[in-house]
């Protein structure tokens, strides 16, 4: 899928007392805010590490029950000193600050610039610790740079607890406080989970909210004749519930044919008339529906579908459907026709925009977004007019999606060399692509274009490995040089783990090794996509005889999670050594906030480098974890 993923994360931070929270750059009045109030602020850009940027950035995040808000408010800008106001929200609970200067973020050394909301005895808001709590599981290091700790997350929901005790009977804080709990604790947390949902069973009235929690607890737990037990007396007690809607949904989701899908639903509307909570779960139910229309070849219904959605939604699918078909070289005309009307669309939206702005988005990470949309399509778009052989046309395209992008992602490059290539002439396509090779942004496609342009020029290919050598050494001094930079030097979490066979593997064993450990799941597209790259790096680093690769399959749903990794690997042929993440807990372990994240391990059990996400670029991969295993194993 060509689908652009953001996991929806949250962040925290955790307070002692009820004293005011200071800070060495930023100062805030009232000392301890509360809901419904101005803000007023300064920062002092003087005492922050963006004192060598001409402008500084702000922006402010407001927590609540309903989600998160972003506010860029009005700034008066004096020197050094930015000072400004922010409306607080009646049902704001928790306040951050985000700073930033060019490329170059402030987060108050790692701890973020974090305010609880207070009530009239200047105390914490009780649900100020549920936001504050989220706040460390990624959201914090995707907005500021903040590490991911679930733990500081559960030691600020208990010290929530420690101020109001009755939260432990709210069923949104309590289910916030078990999953943390059983995310960090893992089996010593089953005896406190039990404590709480006996708790809970012993009030005179249960809401249906904690019935569901009480059912999905005792099942995750596998105590399904409790679970089964509290399900059945929900139903009685709420027999027109909301769980009767879930079960609905829960049907027409379950339904792989599409006709029946759509009746079902068409039925679940006209049972539940849909509200406006309703519009984003009924929007991605119909682009499953169109999915699946898709994956049967039925066009005609996936574009009805598709045109039921909104434009943005309606424009993601017929990319991801227009790339599908270009890949496989099938109706080529359709998925030309659709990636240039998805194309056409997103274009528009950079200059003018018809879509709302998000709340949780900035101004400029909204810009950034829609630049970044249309690049993706037209991207799409280029790449099935190179294969129609309308070089001057997706020239263009190719051109703007590689330039959004200030030519450094290698896959939007590599279409942009081969266009230009094609369409432009040798001294100006020349010249660009040497400068996507000088900076390490050059797939192996893209080397071929030049190639091809060096030959032109010189009547044979003589010399050319030299030529190429001369520019890819300036990109690997470089990249060497940015990867030092990353080095750590912390120890491992030690573990135990199965592999298929069912033998234990610990990575006390392989001392002596340096190890690199993958997180992966079997529904993760970007694990999925680093795959083959991942595989290169294997083939070339085991000749070397002292490094281990490992595969660690985590986070994976319900089911036979052994086997269905195990087919994954069978289908897809790849002869990884897997290990199973059953209960979550060795993920949990290494901090990890999102999946694909590598680990390289040198040979006395430290971490020296850790690697999230994938660029897309399965050569650039193969050249990191070369240099990353080199430094690790010195």
């Amino acid at each position: 899928m060509r689908k652009t993923f953001l996991s929806t994360l949250f962040i925290a931070i955790s307070f002692i007392g009820y004293a005011q929270v200071k800070f060495e750059a930023l100062t805030f009045s009232p000392p301890y805010p509360g809901q419904g109030q101005k803000l007023s602020f300064e920062f002092n850009a003087g005492k922050s590490p963006l004192s060598i940027e001409k402008k500084t950035d702000i922006a402010v995040y407001l927590f609540s029950d309903k989600g998160l808000k972003v506010i860029e408010p009005a700034i008066i800008q004096n020197g050094q000193l930015y000072s400004g106001s922010v409306q607080l929200d009646t049902n704001t609970n928790c306040i951050a600050f985000g700073f930033s200067g060019g490329e170059q973020k402030d987060n108050n050394f790692g701890k973020g610039f974090f305010i609880p909301v207070y009530n009239s005895s200047n105390k914490p808001l009780q649900n100020y610790y549920l936001s504050a709590s989220q706040l460390y599981g990624g959201y914090g290091e995707y907005l500021f740079g903040i590490t991911n700790d679930p733990a500081k997350g559960l030691a600020t929901l208990e010290e929530g607890i420690s101020a109001y005790p009755a939260a432990k009977e709210n069923d949104q804080y309590a289910a916030s406080y078990l999953f943390t709990l059983n995310s960090v604790k893992k089996k010593e947390a089953e005896p406190i989970i039990l404590e709480q949902l006996k708790a809970i069973e012993k009030k005179p009235l249960l809401k249906e909210n904690e019935y569901g929690l009480l059912t999905q607890w005792y099942t995750r737990l596998k105590r399904k004749s409790a679970a089964d037990s509290f399900t059945a007396l929900k139903k009685k007690q709420y027999p027109e519930g909301a769980w009767k809607k879930a079960e609905a949904m829960d049907k027409v989701l379950a339904e792989k044919d599409a006709e029946k899908m759509k009746k079902l639903l068409d039925e679940y509307t006209a049972a539940f008339p849909p509200k406006e909570e309703d519009k984003y779960m009924l929007q991605n139910v119909k682009s499953q529906l169109a999915g699946i229309y898709a994956k049967n070849k039925n066009y005609p219904a996936f574009k009805e579908t598709a045109n039921s959605v909104s434009a943005a939604e309606r424009y993601s699918l017929y990319n991801n459907l227009a790339w599908e078909l270009a890949e496989a070289n099938e109706n080529v005309a359709e998925a030309k026709a659709m990636a240039k009307e998805a194309t056409e669309w997103t274009k528009k939206e950079v200059a003018s925009p018809t879509e709302k702005k998000p709340e949780q988005l900035t101004q400029k990470a909204w810009e950034k977004k829609r630049k970044s949309d249309y690049a993706m399509y037209g991207d799409t778009y280029a790449f099935i007019l190179y294969n129609t052989g309308e070089y001057k046309e997706g020239l263009s395209f190719a051109k703007d999606a590689a330039t959004i992008n200030k030519l450094q992602d290698a896959e939007l490059n590599e279409r942009y060399a081969l266009l230009l290539e094609k369409a432009a002439p040798a001294e100006e396509s020349k010249k660009i692509i040497e400068q996507m090779v000088s900076d390490g942004k050059a797939t192996s496609k893209t080397k071929e274009a030049l190639k091809n342009i060096y030959i032109k020029e010189n009547k044979n290919e003589t010399g050319f490995d030299t030529y190429l050598a001369n520019l890819e050494l300036a990109a690997k001094e470089k990249r060497a040089a940015e990867i030092t930079k990353t080095m750590i030097n912390e120890p491992a979490p030690k573990f135990i783990l199965k592999d298929f066979s069912g033998k234990d593997v610990s990575l006390e064993s392989l001392k002596g090794k340096v190890v690199v450990v993958d997180f992966w799941a079997t529904w993760c597209g970007p694990c999925i996509a680093s795959m083959p790259g991942m595989k290169k790096a294997e083939d070339k680093l085991k000749t070397r005889g002292d490094v281990t690769f490992l595969f660690i399959d985590t986070w994976e749903g319900d089911g036979n999670k052994k086997q269905n990794a195990m087919n994954f690997m069978k289908k897809k042929n790849y002869q990884f050594y897997v290990l199973m993440d059953d209960e979550n807990k060795v993920v949990s372990d290494f901090s990890v906030s999102g999946i694909p994240t590598k680990f390289v391990i040198d040979k006395a059990g430290n971490i020296r480098f850790k690697a999230v996400g994938f660029s897309g670029n399965a050569d650039d991969l193969v050249d990191e974890l070369s240099l990353m295993v080199d430094l690790a194993s010195k």
